[in-house]
C-alpha cells in the first residue's frame, strides 16, 4: 500500500450513497458469487431505506487514501438502537487498523446519540469481519437460515451493549 496516510470523513458528498454501493462491490468481490448483483441491488436498498440525505443522528464515515474511498461504515438511527451498516474495505486498506477505525467511529456517534446498543447484521463466511466485531465486543444475539439476496444464507445478527 506504501506510506500514504488514511484520512477518515463523515461529511457528506454528491455521489457518496453510489460510492457506498461500488466500495461493496470491489471489496467483497473476492468473496464469491454470492456477493454478485443482487448484492448490490441488496446494498442499493438498504441506502435508499437508512435514508442519509435526510439530517439527523444517522451517519457515514469514509476512509480516504490520498482523497480515494478505501472504505466506509455508517451507524443508522433506529430509535433505541443503533445499526452499525456497509462496513467494508478494499484490498489496500485491509490491514492497516482502518477496518477497526470505522467501527470505532461509528461506536462513538452512538455514544453521542445515547444509543445503549448498537447492533449489526451480517452473514456467515465473512471471518475477518466476524473477528473485528467480535473483538470490538459485539456477541452473536441470532444465527438462523432464512432467504438472502443469494439464496438461503445464515443471517447472523449481532449486539453489543455500550
Amino acid at each position: 500500500m506504501g506510506a500514504a496516510a488514511i484520512t477518515f470523513r463523515h461529511d457528506r458528498r454528491s455521489g457518496d450513497d453510489q460510492l457506498i454501493v461500488d466500495m461493496h462491490r470491489y471489496g467483497y468481490a473476492q468473496e464469491g458469487d454470492r456477493f454478485g448483483p443482487p448484492f448490490w441491488d441488496f446494498v442499493v436498498e438498504t441506502v435508499a431505506e437508512a435514508r442519509l440525505d435526510q439530517p439527523g443522528r444517522s451517519r457515514v464515515w469514509f476512509a480516504e487514501i490520498d482523497g480515494k474511498a478505501v472504505g466506509c461504515s455508517a451507524l443508522v438511527d433506529r430509535g433505541e438502537r443503533g445499526q452499525l451498516r456497509w462496513v467494508v474495505l478494499l484490498p489496500e486498506a485491509r490491514g492497516t487498523g482502518a477496518g477497526r477505525k470505522l467501527v470505532e467511529l461509528a461506536l462513538d456517534h452512538a455514544r453521542h446519540c445515547g444509543h445503549a446498543e448498537v447492533y449489526l447484521e451480517t452473514t456467515d463466511g465473512l471471518a475477518s469481519s466476524m473477528a473485528i466485531y467480535e473483538k470490538m465486543g459485539f456477541r452473536t444475539s441470532d444465527a438462523h437460515v432464512e432467504r438472502l439476496w443469494h439464496g438461503d444464507g445464515v443471517h447472523i445478527t449481532m449486539t453489543l451493549q455500550l
